[in-house]
């Protein structure tokens, strides 16, 4: 895990955790194909074809340091690895900047203390390394021989006992401890890489003669200290780290040419690993020619504690999870079992399927027995449900234990006594990992062979009878067609979609048994009713059901909720509970006429009661997606419906007027559906009950992660119905960390616009259209703008809007941004449509059949253009850098470059010119005075991103170009809004960007930087205008 913010002035708290706190507040859903994904599901269960070399087991040899190594295929390899255990808190331990082993409260690790890991059942353990101040800088990165040498020891205390180590740099990526250095956000990239190089180069030599047991992993949870969407260019740096540890190792000699190799993407998050965020595999060109053609030998590493409420905060308000759970009011409102075997599958399809084993690195729950008793139970069916879905999906879970056994410790087994101190937990990962040799069942049936389930029904209940009857063996299920029907570990099948599949339970000696299932094409849309509420961002859902069929009819449905999600209501909707989100609800049209809400019995009319749902339109005004039957009537994020109802944007959240609340309150809806184009079977007379609390199919209980505490960088483009986690502060107006591209100089010559057609104007709703024509046809070279601001003065620059768009049959999510911090001005983007294209992901032969502009949260589109151009615009005379130079590469000029760029990197805040004059005005007289602020968007300690907010009191208005200088109390590292130059003892020269040489009198431009190291509070003084 990461290190804790608080480490320095906690120390008791250090020796617990010696982690950062992951708010586990993970994640974007990226569509999938579901039935692309579940034929890939289907072979996790036979998950030797895989591998085209090698079969099944691993046979059994002594393991030494320097014994002859064995070649281990994927299947081999994830058999032999087991469930493994972390070694936390020791070796990656350290005081002020020095590893040390017992800093953090643990004992030295001893051969004896390995060796009650392997008796308790483990197979593999990790090793947590720190190097940090071990590392000399002034003699070639040298890393202390003694501290080589003490890792050693730990390592040969594993390899030695035929157990696996994992060696990794853990700690030293962390911008939160002294010491840290393999900062993916730093701009000194050309440092870090060649001290990573070094680094890995000694560790790789040092071990280069061990055999298969042991494996690298190439850092820990690395990423740039931001949480929510990842910065591309700090992306970009992690996957250079990776491919510098790839080929270093490989090269390295001995065995490290065919040894196993693991590395993780941002943060070891999942969602940001598996999803398209920014990972790139690493190449593997010196990957030795042993290996057999095809097969893969680089692991993937990725962390799973969530929900974070249960397993890292600590309070004793959350302390139950799963099945055990007693009280509903001690469990968290998402991460539940679905959502585990969803992030789980999310690894299989995307790396385990291609042949690429994935480490569950860590995974754990903190100790809350002491506030809850029950949390002992339900600890141990987290710690068996992690392993038993990790085996399903061909995964390797490695438990986290930093060696602190009380009040919110991960302690599994005590350092200082080497016993098991929490035997359920063992007893738990046992049940999935305990071999064969305890095995004694010899035949296995099942209480059906073959089974009808509907979408929307319960899960129906497959009993295994175990022969003997009194065997124990853990029963493992498997579906072969999860896009069919999904199977959990309880023998509980859910449907998902039409179609046959067969379901499979299996014991370890290897006896089956089988039900086939099917699940009928439905003729009818099945509608369920759903409350978002914002407090804890749940879902609250009707346990009824309506069967809609086409002739239409009457219906009602009804849901119970408390006091407290009534007045935090983010959505209230109903929703097709057959169609799964890539498919399509039965009907291509109809209409729901809304008669009436009531709450306990007290009706509300609607201000708008007719709506349309038409597969043609593809999205509504409420940016509901179709082509699924979905109406949206409440919804803070669109529109809202209903009267007499308060919405409170800023807040995200509306509520009925008027209520008279009861301890358990029921909301009802009357409507009529018409209009049907479809089937042509009969409606149901009555709702039909399903007494489930929870529903049986799409959407989730809760949001599909918990919201951030800041917004996301990229919304999606068009919410279902609210987005996928709502921001709970304002966006920032810098970005989180430097843009992707910044040039180091200017075209050679600006392009010349010709012609100008505006797609759309005054929009305070998403821009939408079926014929993107306009955009497939334009030149790469044309050039689109977007003229936006916010319409809500309370919001400042929460107005945002996002581009989204359907490529080949799968939603893209564009760039996205937020209206200046003056809610009233208007602020420009402007693109090149090969950019705007490359945003979307959109290529020549792309088939787009739908384009949208989103806004939401007070959002205005003021005008969306684009403009032909004359000619090409030749390529800067200097290549892009990957991300900002600290002082431009080019110093400006006394009179501007030849011409601007197309498009900034970072939307200018005042509209650009069409074309500047090619040398400035003689500049203008005046007073020169200048005032000014600047405020920290972020800030890691070893740096920051700062907002300087400058206003022009000159009197004067510039028109070509300005020049201001001023000092800063931190240093200035990059610059994207601006050119900037150090004039040395923190004095700054900063002129307008080359797209803007504006800047009128009595108004306010704003310069957004990377600074260094410095005040929590900068100061700028002297400002003067040059």
């Amino acid at each position: 895990m990461g290190y804790l913010q608080e480490l320095q002035s906690n120390s008791w708290r250090a020796e617990r955790w010696g982690c950062f706190v992951q708010n586990g507040k993970e994640g974007h859903y990226m569509r999938k194909n579901k039935r692309v994904l579940a034929v890939l599901l289907s072979a996790a269960m036979t998950i030797a074809s895989l591998t085209s070399g090698g079969t099944g087991g691993v046979p059994a040899r002594a393991a030494t340091s320097t014994s002859s190594f064995q070649d281990l295929n994927q299947q081999q390899i994830t058999e032999a690895m087991g469930v493994g255990y972390n070694l936390g808190n020791s070796l990656e331990a350290n005081d002020a900047g020095t590893p040390n082993e017992t800093a953090w409260g643990n004992p030295k690790l001893t051969e004896q203390f390995v060796l009650a890991a392997k008796s308790a059942g483990f197979q593999s353990i990790r090793i947590p390394v720190s190097y940090l101040n071990k590392i000399d800088d002034n003699n070639g990165y040298q890393i202390d021989s003694a501290w080589l040498d003490r890792v050693q020891e730990v390592v040969d205390y594993c390899v030695k006992n035929d157990m696996y180590a994992i060696v990794n740099m853990h700690g030293d990526g962390y911008t939160t401890i002294n010491g840290g250095w393999l900062f993916c956000g730093s701009s000194d990239q050309t440092k870090i890489r060649e001290k990573y190089k070094a680094c890995w180069q000694q560790i790789a030599t040092r071990f280069k003669d061990y055999d298969e047991h042991l494996i690298f992993e190439s850092m820990n949870e690395e990423f740039d200290g931001t949480y929510g969407t990842p910065s591309r260019t700090a992306y970009a740096n992690i996957n250079a780290y990776n491919q510098i540890f790839v080929d270093t190792v490989r090269k390295s000699g001995g065995n490290n040419d065919q040894r196993w190799l693991l590395i993780p993407g941002w943060n070891t998050n999942i969602d940001y690993t598996a999803g398209d965020y920014g990972f790139e595999m690493p190449t593997d060109n010196y990957l030795s020619s042993n290996i057999a053609s095809g097969q893969k030998r680089i692991m993937i590493s990725v962390h799973y504690y969530d929900p974070w409420d249960f397993c890292g905060t600590e309070s004793g308000a959350t302390t139950q999870w799963g099945d055990s759970v007693t009280d509903a009011s001690k469990k968290a409102s998402w991460g539940d079992e679905s959502y585990m075997v969803s992030q789980f599958k999310k690894m299989y399809t995307k790396f385990v399927s291609q042949g690429y084993p994935v480490v569950i690195g860590e995974f754990g729950a903190i100790n809350k027995e002491n506030y809850d008793s029950q949390n002992k139970t339900c600890r141990a069916e987290y710690y068996q449900k992690v392993c038993y879905y990790a085996k399903q999906y061909g995964m390797i879970p490695v438990a986290w234990d930093n060696g602190y056994n009380g009040d919110y410790g991960f302690a599994i087994i005590d350092r200082y006594s080497n016993k098991v101190v929490h035997q359920e937990l063992m007893d738990a990962m046992m049940e999935v990992y305990g071999g064969n040799e305890s095995a004694t069942a010899t035949g296995i049936t099942l209480s059906q062979s073959s089974m009808t389930i509907h979408i929307g029904d319960e899960k129906q209940q497959l009993t295994a009878t175990l022969t003997p009857a009194d065997s124990k063996d853990k029963v493992l299920w498997s579906s072969s067609d999860e896009a069919v029907a999904t199977v959990n570990s309880k023998g509980q099948v859910t449907a998902v979609g039409a179609g046959t599949c067969t379901i499979t339970a299996s014991v370890p000696l290897g006896y089956k048994a089988t039900c086939e299932v099917t699940v009928p094409q439905a003729n009818y849309v099945r509608a369920k009713m759903y409350l978002l509420e914002t407090a804890s961002w749940q879902s609250v859902i009707s346990d009824e059901y309506v069967d809609i069929y086409s002739d239409g009819g009457d219906f009602s449905l009804s849901l119970d909720a408390t006091k407290s999600q009534l007045q935090n209501i983010g959505s209230l909707y109903i929703k097709d509970i057959n169609a799964a989100d890539d498919e399509a609800s039965v009907f291509d049209k109809a209409t729901i006429k809304v008669k009436s809400f009531e709450i306990n019995g007290q009706k509300y009319t609607m201000k708008n009661d007719t709506f349309t749902y038409d597969v043609s339109q593809k999205a509504s005004g409420d940016g509901l997606i179709c082509p699924i039957f979905n109406f949206s009537f409440i919804n803070v994020w669109a529109n809202t419906h209903v009267n007499n109802v308060t919405v409170e944007n800023a807040n995200y959240k509306a509520y009925f007027n008027n209520v008279n609340y009861q301890t358990v309150n029921s909301v009802k809806m009357n409507f009529t559906v018409s209009g049907i184009n479809g089937s042509d079977a009969k409606p149901t007379a009555a709702p039909t009950v399903a007494p489930t609390k929870a529903p049986t199919a799409k959407p989730t209980v809760a949001p599909t992660v918990a919201p951030t505490k800041a917004p996301t960088a990229k919304p999606t483009a068009a919410p279902t119905v609210a987005p996928t986690k709502a921001p709970t502060a304002k966006p920032t107006v810098a970005p989180t960390v430097a843009p992707t591209k910044a040039p180091t100089a200017a075209p050679t010559q600006a392009p010349v616009i010709t012609g100008k057609k505006v797609i759309a104007s005054n929009l305070t709703s998403t821009y939408a259209t079926n014929d993107p024509s306009w955009l497939m046809n334009a030149s790469d070279d044309d050039i689109v703008t977007v003229v936006y601001t916010c319409t809500d003065p309370s919001h400042a620059n929460w107005g945002i809007l996002g581009w989204g768009a359907s490529v080949d049959n799968t939603w893209q999510n564009g760039d996205n941004y937020s209206a200046a911090s003056n809610a009233t001005e208007e602020v420009t983007k402007v693109y090149t449509v090969k950019e705007l294209k490359k945003s979307l992901n959109i290529k020549a032969n792309s088939d787009v059949t739908y384009l949208c502009l989103s806004v939401w949260n007070g959002g205005k589109i003021v005008s969306l253009s684009i403009a032909s151009t004359d000619g090409e615009t030749p390529e800067p005379t200097v290549a892009p850098t990957e991300a900002p130079t600290v002082a431009p590469t080019v110093a400006p000029t006394e009179a501007p470059t030849a011409a601007p760029t197309i498009a900034p990197t970072v939307a200018p805040t005042v509209a650009p010119t069409a074309a500047p004059t090619t040398a400035p005005t003689t500049t203008p007289a005046g007073d020169s005075k200048v005032t000014g602020s600047v405020k920290l968007t972020s800030n890691w300690g070893s740096g920051g991103i700062a907002q300087i907010t400058l206003t022009n009191e000159t009197g004067v208005s510039y028109t070509n170009g300005w020049t201001v200088e001023f000092t800063l109390d931190r240093e200035i590292t990059s610059m994207w809004s601006g050119e900037c130059v150090s004039l040395g003892n923190n004095r700054y020269r900063i002129s307008n960007p080359g797209w803007d040489g504006n800047w009128a009198a009595g108004k306010t431009i704003t310069l957004n930087c990377g600074v260094g190291a410095g005040s929590d509070s900068p100061v700028i003084t002297d400002i003067v205008m040059q």
